[in-house]
């Protein structure tokens, strides 16, 4: 396989969303039945190691709310 550097740099501001790959988050009961949340912010940190079993970078966001949330390359779209 092809290793790649990442798309998003530390700075770019993002729209975030975990409806991708819903199954690997820990969704709470209230949560379960409402929409995917879109979230909005900036790219703080890259995880530079490439997992092979995902196949895609990780990111650390600081969203507009003031959370610090992780996504997946795929889950994220520059704005």
């Amino acid at each position: 396989m092809d290793y790649y550097d990442p798309y998003f740099k530390v700075g770019d501001f993002v729209k975030c969303s975990y409806d991708r790959f819903p199954y690997l988050y820990d969704w709470y009961e209230e949560l379960a039945d409402s929409e995917y949340i879109t979230y909005y912010g900036v790219v703080v940190y890259v995880d530079m190691t490439h997992h092979e079993y995902l196949d895609d970078y990780i990111y650390e966001v600081l969203c507009l709310d003031g959370e610090k949330r992780y996504f997946m390359e795929s889950e994220l779209i520059r704005m």
